[in-house]
């Protein structure tokens, strides 16, 4: 199977591996509270913000991104 070119990077990986963990630690914390919604938006834009930046071929448009 053929692979993105974010999939082969370290961070990428690590990233999905957070959400794993994150995802373990809301099941802890009550779906009422705001920070239960700040941590899932937020675990799961990080991958989704690495792909987008991988997917920018000019340095500038990459380092904004990733900055």
């Amino acid at each position: 199977m053929s692979q993105f070119g974010h999939e082969t990077l370290n961070v990428y990986q690590e990233s999905i591996r957070f959400i794993t963990w994150i995802n373990e630690l809301l099941e802890n914390i009550p779906k009422s509270l705001s920070v239960h919604n700040q941590l899932d938006r937020a675990s799961t834009s990080i991958p989704l913000n690495i792909a987008e930046g991988n997917g920018k071929y000019t340095s500038a448009d990459r380092f904004s991104i990733f900055r």
